[in-house]
């Protein structure tokens, strides 16, 4: 197995993984805020990781871009998740708070909108060729 065919059934089995988890966690976990929490946080981990199977397998450079821009973005809602998530589980009210609420989706637009502008700025991050990921032969260190 290549170190590329590694990476892509880790990202698929995660994926499936965490699909399966957030269908176990809505007849699992007995609290409803718990579990829509817990729910919103495996399916997004599964949309993350599909996204980052999508830029593993398109070539052209601009569907890889594409698919990494959904990843950065579905992959920033998952934290918001994880904090709903813990707070709910810990039986704060943090989540329930609208202006906390306010302040994750601003924060949450602010941070994608540098996100999606970034081609414009590039002050998130840059896109590069490296000379690959994925050697093609084997060194012979770690």
């Amino acid at each position: 197995m290549t170190a590329y065919s590694g990476y892509l059934l880790a990202f698929v089995v995660g994926a499936a993984a965490c699909l399966g988890a957030a269908w176990r966690a809505r007849s699992v976990v007995p609290d409803p805020e718990t579990r829509q929490a817990l729910t919103w946080l495996f399916s997004g981990s599964a949309a993350w990781a599909l996204a980052y199977v999508g830029f593993l397998l398109v070539g052209p450079a601009l569907w890889k871009h594409l698919f990494y821009q959904a990843s950065l973005i579905v992959g920033l809602s998952v934290v918001f998740a994880w904090l709903w998530f813990c707070s709910a589980y810990s039986g704060r009210g943090l989540h329930r708070s609208r202006a906390v609420q306010k302040a994750a989706l601003v924060l949450y637009l602010a941070v994608t909108a540098l996100k999606v502008t970034n081609p414009l700025h590039g002050l998130y991050y840059g896109l590069e060729p490296t000379g690959g990921a994925f050697p093609t032969r084997r060194s012979t260190g770690w």
